[in-house]
């Protein structure tokens, strides 16, 4: 089974109405991913509508489970963070991104909307929401977040499609992160999501619902953050999630107050099932680079890795990560201590890629689950290993005088003739240009 992304979700939990941490996890689930709920407060309901809640501020709770999941050695794919009940809870986001530096770290920066900042919001919140924007790799405005990022008066018009690619371009040179701006008018008919991503401007629009429904924030957010862990390209996370809204929106009763029926459109974010599984073995690595290569092009072609120790660095090396980093979040990995241990709980079929080997790597047939198995780069595999599995050795052509080819080198042509053989199942097979069409 591929093992889900796992999103710990720093968010309210308003328990009636469709809101808050009610609407973030099953949406998260539809997409595939595996939300753990880290309540910021909880409330008997939401704000937008039923009454005065009762509200419990969760402040001291959710340090305490952070230190829980520390000690348990849990990991998360993703810190997704939202509304907080208190400026000091600034402080349990920065503890979140500190425990899990490798997670994808993902704000939404609740503050406002409708050009007025919502109450229970204090000045200081506003204030330190710059500090957690400033360490995330995503931030998720509306436009009047935007407006007190960038220390403006929000004003209660929607804004522009000029005005919001200014607002994402200065939020994206602020903080150092990519942006989506949400809420923009393209016009009467169609609500409009600017996107920035590595500096690159998008424009995603959907069908616009005439009712203000609340609770619609936390279900486009959660809908991207779950789509772009699941392999889409930001742009075309904004797009699944702006079409999930807009039609769960225009569904819905009259009555706003309980927020958009979303439950029947879930089947809109659930993934494919899966496609073939190809699986890379790394046995005892020794170049973190090397490893940060192959990590990325494993994300990029949905492999699956399995590290095999003792290693010759540590996976926080930063070689690893300068290789790779922009792709951890993709990658499907698993650790193990020793190659016992990685032959005990794997069952192959198993292709061992040496230059000692007496085949061509191309002329075997890879079949569905195939591993593809390589050793460290200054010994290879084990000669014991391969001669106990000669029908399963393959190697590469080279020139007699030359000695092997680079780890990820290797890795990434042993991949791509599997994908060859599959025909690419499961790939996008076809680019496009950013500035003009393909004739």
């Amino acid at each position: 089974m591929l093992k889900p992304k796992r999103v710990l979700c720093i968010h309210d939990l308003a328990a009636l109405g469709r809101a808050s941490l009610s609407a973030i996890v099953p949406t998260l689930s539809a997409t595939g991913c595996q939300p753990v709920m880290l309540p910021t407060a909880l409330l008997s309901a939401h704000t937008g509508g039923l009454g005065t809640p009762t509200i419990l501020d969760t402040t001291d709770y959710g340090m305490s489970a952070l230190e829980h999941y520390a000690a348990l050695g849990e990991e998360f794919d993703c810190i997704y963070s939202g509304y907080l009940a208190s400026a000091a809870q600034i402080e349990l986001i920065k503890k979140a991104f500190a425990l899990w530096p490798d997670a994808l770290r993902v704000v939404d920066p609740v503050m406002g909307d409708h050009g007025v900042v919502y109450s229970g919001i204090s000045q200081q919140l506003c204030d330190e929401m710059q500090s957690i924007c400033a360490q995330a790799q995503l931030i998720l405005p509306n436009a009047t977040e935007a407006a007190i990022l960038l220390e403006q008066q929000p004003c209660e018009q929607s804004p522009s499609l000029e005005q919001a690619q200014e607002f994402a371009e200065r939020l994206s040179a602020r903080f150092g992160c990519n942006v989506v701006l949400t809420g923009v008018g393209s016009s009467s008919q169609e609500i409009g999501n600017v996107c920035r991503e590595n500096g690159q401007p998008y424009h995603i629009s959907a069908k616009r619902c005439a009712r203000n429904y609340p609770g619609t924030g936390d279900l486009f957010a959660a809908a991207v953050v779950g789509t772009l862990l699941c392999g889409s390209a930001l742009p075309d996370a904004v797009q699944v999630a702006a079409d999930f809204v807009s039609k769960a929106a225009l569904a819905s009763p009259s009555d706003t107050r309980y927020g958009v029926c979303f439950e029947p459109f879930l089947g809109m974010l659930t993934p494919p099932p899966p496609s073939k599984v190809l699986n890379i073995v790394l046995i005892e690595p020794r170049i973190p680079q090397n490893t940060g290569n192959i990590s990325r092009t494993c994300a990029a072609t949905g492999a699956r890795l399995h590290l095999v120790g003792p290693m010759g660095f540590t996976i926080d090396d930063k070689k690893l990560k300068r290789a790779g980093l922009d792709y951890w979040h993709l990658l499907d990995i698993t650790y193990y201590e020793s190659t016992e241990e990685f032959f005990q709980k794997n069952e192959g079929p198993f292709y061992y890629f040496t230059t000692k080997a007496p085949a061509r790597y191309c002329d075997v047939s890879y079949p569905d689950g195939a591993y593809l198995v390589f050793g460290r780069e200054d010994a290879g595999l084990p000669e014991q290993l391969l001669y106990e599995n000669q029908s399963s050795c393959v190697r590469m052509p080279m020139k007699a005088d030359a000695r092997s080819l680079n780890l990820s080198n290797t890795v990434a042509i042993g991949v791509y003739e599997v994908l060859r053989q599959w025909d690419f199942d499961g790939l996008l097979a076809e680019g496009h240009l950013r500035n003009y069409e393909w004739k």
